[in-house]
């Protein structure tokens, strides 16, 4: 009943924006087709040409499934794990940046504490003064390439990092 009401009767704890707004309108539409019975439901493995589970199946699919994400390789730096939760919440944009308090119903001022621009992940670690010295002072030490965005921050983490 719940998919037969527009607009859904469906509510979240957390505001759905972006890739899950995108992810959570791609499974309605694949279940809005969906009729249920009382029939007892079939199952069929499609990654065999017979419909049967086997462990070969499935790792012929994994492995030809494309190349792993490099994030994924946070896991397996050799630092504390504190700085690896930190580094994934960077990379999936979770950190709690003002911009992201706001859609979770913080009530404050959007701007930034070192300079007049709203604060996101983006400009607090690469676009506001503060951050573009300290990335300019790493930057002669450390002969490091200057960063454009959070991907390419992420992508110099790990390679840079012994794993």
């Amino acid at each position: 009943t719940v998919l037969h009401t527009i607009p859904l009767n469906i509510q979240f704890r957390r505001a759905l924006v972006g890739e899950r707004w995108t992810a959570w309108m791609h499974l309605v539409r694949r279940l809005i087709d969906v009729q249920l019975s009382d029939q007892p439901d079939p199952t069929q493995w499609k990654l065999a040409n017979n419909g049967i589970f086997t462990v070969k199946s499935f790792y012929m699919d994994l492995i030809n499934s494309g190349p792993v994400s490099r994030s994924l390789h946070i896991w397996k730096i050799k630092v504390p794990l504190r700085i690896k939760i930190f580094m994934w919440f960077v990379h999936k944009q979770v950190i709690l940046t003002k911009d992201n308090l706001i859609k979770r119903r913080w009530v404050g001022s959007l701007r930034c504490c070192f300079c007049d621009h709203d604060e996101t992940i983006q400009h607090l670690f690469l676009e506001c003064p503060l951050a573009k010295l300290l990335w300019r002072t790493i930057h002669i030490a450390f002969n490091i390439n200057p960063l454009v965005d959070i991907a390419s921050l992420f992508k110099m983490w790990l390679t840079r990092v012994d794993i």
